[in-house]
């Protein structure tokens, strides 16, 4: 090789190659110091920005974690809120339905009444009023998001829900395929009237038409009823009488009939356990004449706190002395035993033995049938002794088609059955609500049969129990069923007034099977439209479907519906959006909102027809039929109330919390995705750098060897 002093290649290649290896540790020190494999750009100019990405995701993540459970915190203060509301109006209805007894309460009564639910009004108010989270207001309205139709409305559209922007907005309907049905169906009570029922205005789909509650009968019945009472005596009716037991004739003491007569008097009342027997002594004297026997007995009786104002004793100087109930009727028992004395000849004598009072035979009902027009009438029962319920039942049913006649040749439109083995039913023929039994209170003495077979007066009819047809998610409530013959009705999909309202006719089977439980179903085609937000792109809307339309970059949106009437055209809409808005994702958008209605008494229980209140807040229960019509009220709010809830709980639910799973499962596994991209693998990383240290150690040395060369040349100068 040659040797030059001006240029030692073998020092700068040993140099370079120095520097390379020294820059190479440099970079595995920082990577094993810090624990990343990209600190600066240069490192990974890729995964730098595919992890800065990352890491800005799972920061938003984090966050969006924070904002769902604050969300949460809000939606369960609102909730509890509603829960407050809701345990009001329970109260309020208790307190109407009190009200409601007008027969028992004073002005003082119902005026208290009044006062305590004007003061619950008042307490929803400022919940609805003052409830919120921070400084935020949760029920008083503000946070509704109401979109309004400005336009004529010519193309019949309905606007369900709202995601707009507060400001006019423009939807756009063409028809494309007109509508047509056919029907399919079972029968549950209910078929198809006219072939197939006319069908009208229904949206394509099957419909099912759901009959959540079958229509019954109004039913009034007894408590339990034992015939036979404590001492073996069966129920007896008749000429309401009391329960008495007699000694023999009896004349004026003389000195021989001087002394104390012992006997006992067992009582039972109502069927309840008796007394005992109760031991009754009288000191008799010379010259006692049976009224005052009688009157001394009586003295004894009443000084026993078990007989005192349930038994008497009575006779005349010329008569018997008498052991007979306080009050008449079949509920009163006595039992006694035999008398005994210390007197040389009795002067009268107890026998041993039992009697039971006489219950009224005769009831008094009032009826509203299809054959009785809210007719009142006694029911007279034939007068008896009764050992079994069945027997009782019969001569009972006997009264009733005397007193109400029957539908037919055999059937009563009111009929009595034993139940439960050991009550009595009474029952109407025809079902639903618009049919009514009532048991009153009648003539004087009649309360005893009553009272015997465990029965109570009614302050209001009972009424029979309606059907319940739910037709597209729109309950329908069929009050009439009549035995014996049908009737028609017409089942409608949404409430009177509703742009898309639909009909189908159905015949109502006899009240002999009644209206029963299932489904029957419907199937529809019906029209179509192309519909445009905004100008955005079509969606294919079926007529009567709830459909979810879009703007051109899916940021707004409108749920609707269109009348299966409708030819389409353009519509104007004002939106007010108050909406409460959650961001609960990690990037722009990944929002979601709820609005909560206003809670006032003003905005509750409001539109119910034939109802003198026009919301919660007129409510008056100092009048009968106020109270009546105050308890549809409130039960209307308490059902507004508990769909508020069910809305917010859903939202809970089924957004907030199944989004928190989500978050957090996407959290961790991004994480872990910008770990493998970021982290330094801190063994192989030492494995480099160990290689590092020796390259440098030897590039070091061989360095100091190459500038070594130059000192050769020298010795070519000795």
């Amino acid at each position: 090789m040659s040797l030059s002093i001006n240029h030692n290649l073998a020092a700068l290649n040993a140099h370079r190659n120095l520097i390379n290896t020294s820059n190479a540790l440099e970079a595995s020190m920082q990577r094993l110091s810090s624990g990343f494999r990209i600190n600066k750009g240069s490192d990974n100019p890729a995964g730098l920005v595919i992890s800065e990405q990352f890491r800005a995701q799972i920061a938003g993540m984090n966050r969006a974690i924070d904002n769902s459970e604050g969300s949460i915190s809000m939606i369960q203060t609102a909730e509890g809120a509603l829960t407050e509301i809701n345990n009001l109006l329970v109260s309020m209805r208790e307190l109407a339905i009190h009200a409601a007894n007008e027969g028992f309460n004073d002005a003082n009564q119902v005026a208290a009444d009044q006062a305590e639910i004007d003061n619950s009004v008042k307490t929803i108010d400022r919940i609805a009023t003052n409830t919120q989270f921070g400084t935020k207001k949760l029920l008083d309205g503000t946070n509704d998001n109401i979109a309004t139709i400005t336009s004529a409305n010519g193309s019949d559209v309905n606007i369900k829900s709202s995601s707009l922007k507060t400001g006019l907005h423009s939807v756009t309907a063409t028809k494309t395929a007109d509508s047509q049905a056919t029907l399919n169906t079972t029968s549950l009570g209910l078929s198809l009237a006219n072939t197939d029922g006319d069908p009208y205005n229904l949206a394509e789909n099957i419909h099912e038409v759901n009959v959540l509650q079958a229509s019954d009968v109004a039913k009034k019945t007894s408590g339990s009823i034992t015939l036979a009472d404590a001492f073996g005596n069966n129920l007896q009716i008749g000429t309401a009488g009391a329960a008495t037991i007699s000694s023999g004739a009896v004349a004026t003491a003389t000195a021989g009939n001087a002394g104390t007569y012992t006997f006992t008097v067992n009582y039972q009342e109502n069927g309840e356990s008796p007394t005992g027997a109760q031991t009754l002594s009288v000191d008799v004297v010379t010259g006692d004449t049976t009224s005052s026997i009688a009157a001394k007995l009586q003295t004894q009786i009443n000084l026993n706190s078990a007989l005192a104002g349930k038994i008497t004793a009575t006779g005349t100087d010329t008569g018997s002395i008498n052991i007979r109930t306080a009050n008449e009727g079949a509920q009163y028992s006595i039992q006694t035993g035999a008398s005994s004395t210390d007197a040389t000849t009795a002067l009268f004598t107890i026998s041993a033995g039992s009697s039971r009072g006489i219950s009224s035979n005769v009831l008094n009902f009032t009826v509203n049938t299809a054959t009785n027009n809210n007719i009142t009438s006694d029911v007279t029962i034939a007068a008896g002794t009764y050992s079994s319920l069945s027997s009782l039942v019969t001569a009972m049913d006997t009264g009733l088609g005397t007193a109400f006649g029957q539908v037919t040749g055999t059937t009563n439109d009111i009929d009595a059955s034993v139940v439960n083995t050991n009550q009595i039913q009474f029952a109407t023929r025809d079902e639903g609500s618009d049919y009514s039994i009532k048991l009153n209170s009648g003539a004087a003495g009649t309360d005893n049969l009553r009272n015997v077979l465990n029965l109570t007066n009614d302050a209001l009819a009972t009424t029979g129990t309606d059907a319940l047809v739910s037709f597209d998610n729109y309950t329908n409530t069929i009050s009439k069923v009549n035995y014996a013959t049908t009737n028609t009705v017409t089942l409608k999909s949404a409430a009177d007034g509703s742009a898309n309202q639909g009909t189908v006719s159905m015949v109502v089977d006899k009240a002999l099977n009644g209206i029963n439980v299932g489904n029957l179903l419907l199937d529809v085609k019906a029209a179509k439209f192309d519909v445009r937000l905004d100008g955005g792109p079509a969606a294919s809307v079926t007529a009567g479907v709830q459909s979810t339309i879009f703007n051109a970059d899916r940021s707004e949106s409108l749920q609707l519906t269109y009348g299966l009437t409708s030819q389409g055209g353009t519509e104007t809409i004002n939106n007010t959006d108050r909406s409460l808005v959650f961001q609960i994702g990690a990037n722009v958008g990944q929002t979601a909102n709820i609005a909560i209605r206003n809670m006032a008494s003003s905005t509750l229980g409001t539109g119910l027809s034939g109802n003198m209140f026009t919301s919660l807040a007129k409510i008056d229960v100092t009048t009968v039929q106020g109270a009546q019509d105050a308890q549809s009220v409130i039960d209307a709010a308490i059902n507004e109330v508990s769909t508020t809830r069910g809305t917010l709980g859903s939202f809970q639910k089924n957004t907030l919390q199944s989004n928190l799973r989500n978050l957090r499962i996407a959290s961790q596994n991004l994480t872990a995705a910008e770990s493998q991209i970021r982290d330094t693998d801190m063994a192989k990383e030492m494995s480099e750098f160990t290689k590092e240290q020796i390259l440098v150690q030897a590039g070091t040395a061989m360095l100091a060897q190459a500038n070594q060369i130059p000192q050769i040349i020298l010795s070519l100068f000795r």
